[in-house]
């Protein structure tokens, strides 16, 4: 017995379009989601099945222009496998991603060193990077089963407002970090001083303006 409704495809991608990676260098605004993993204290983290490293298990969706909704996974690096301090190369790399996606939300110059962008470089845990958009730069990482394979998109870096395409990806103004999601514990005490501003305010038209944006 058939139906009396319609299943319309013609906003699919096409087949090509959905498998075929994204040239490496592309940059695209982009939401970022942690598929929280269970380890520490707010459980975002993920472990390792095969070592020490624990990461954070990101899906980042591309928010628009001609390669919107996809999806690329990257794992952040909190600690690698036998490697402690600062000869952890992985946690290293992953701790200048995230410094690197701050800056980016938070319209933060790498070189600025001022009190305000060390505060806006300050989260109370990793749940308020989930639902951050900032600007990244698409990489290509090749398998390392599969070589000879396209490989498979990754975050190679997050792009501050010293870029030029920067403003125009982002849009007239940083993104305000979006509240931790369901997974993330309740915190007591006060928010952070960046947290006082309403996300549709600019930083400077507000009288109650976030610490980092004055």
């Amino acid at each position: 017995m058939s139906g009396s409704f319609t299943h319309d495809f013609n906003g699919a991608e096409a087949q090509q379009d959905a498998f075929e990676p994204i040239p490496a260098g592309t940059l695209a605004k982009v939401r970022l989601t942690i598929r929280p993993g269970g380890v520490g204290p707010e459980g975002w983290v993920t472990q390792s099945r095969t070592s020490e490293a624990q990461y954070l298990n990101t899906e980042a969706v591309i928010v628009e222009g001609p390669h919107a909704r996809r999806r690329v996974y990257t794992r952040i690096g909190l600690r690698g496998k036998g490697a402690q301090g600062g000869d952890d190369t992985y946690a290293n790399r992953g701790r200048a991603l995230i410094r690197g996606i701050l800056e980016s939300a938070r319209g933060i110059a790498a070189k600025d060193s001022s009190d305000r962008a060390r505060a806006a470089r300050t989260i109370r845990g990793y749940g308020d990077l989930n639902g951050m958009e900032f600007v990244a730069r698409i990489g290509l990482e090749k398998d390392r089963d599969d070589p000879r394979g396209p490989g498979r998109n990754v975050i190679a870096a997050a792009i501050g407002p010293e870029h030029a395409d920067y403003a125009r990806l982002m849009g007239a103004a940083p993104a305000q970090p979006m509240p931790p999601g369901p997974a993330a514990p309740a915190t007591g005490g006060a928010a952070p001083p960046w947290a006082a501003a309403q996300p549709s305010q600019p930083p400077a038209a507000a009288g109650n303006a976030p610490f980092w944006a004055r």
